[in-house]
């Protein structure tokens, strides 16, 4: 099987670029986020994998709050799922984690399946490996496997993590 890694530059999907096989296409989409810096950093870590990145520019999401962006996951799924099939891959992988649950509802594990459902027909399945792990497990492997190739604030500030976010403060404020 041959698969697209939504790559955003963050630890969760980092992680899966290091630790799954046969990820082809590496696809980080710009949606107006104000922590777009973090597209870099995916950039970066797909070009030190030896993987094809590919930045796609989407319509801007509105935010619900301080982190939580209308419809993100559902649009960036589809849109992935779409490129996929154009280029014979089978799998998007997302890097949810069961600590997302909570706050982000495009996290949840009915909400993968019913993309899945939706998905069938066009011949393309989704995954997210770490959907079992929480957000200190996943730290943990990262940091095993990884090292701090990522990026993880939702705020920065002159391209410095704010250290208050929800990101930073689940990481531990370093980037």
């Amino acid at each position: 099987m041959s698969s697209l890694l939504l790559l955003s530059g963050r630890m969760d999907s980092t992680l899966l670029a290091y630790t799954c096989e046969g990820v082809t296409l590496c696809v980080g989409f710009d949606y107006g986020q104000p922590h777009k810096i973090e597209l870099g950093y995916a950039r970066a870590t797909a070009a030190s994998l030896g993987l094809e990145f590919m930045e796609v520019k989407v319509q801007t999401l509105p935010k619900v709050n301080d982190v939580v962006f209308a419809g993100r996951n559902a649009l960036l799924l589809s849109s992935a799922a779409a490129i996929a099939q154009a280029m014979g891959l089978d799998k998007v992988l997302i890097g949810c984690n069961k600590s997302d649950e909570e706050r982000f509802p495009d996290c949840r594990l009915p909400f993968i399946d019913g993309m899945n459902a939706a998905l069938a027909s066009y011949g393309v399945s989704v995954e997210a490996p770490l959907l079992h792990l929480t957000k200190s497990e996943v730290k943990e492997q990262y940091s095993e496997v990884v090292g701090a190739v990522s990026w993880s604030c939702y705020t920065p500030a002159d391209g410095k993590p704010c250290g208050n976010c929800l990101a930073c403060l689940t990481r531990g404020a370093d980037v």
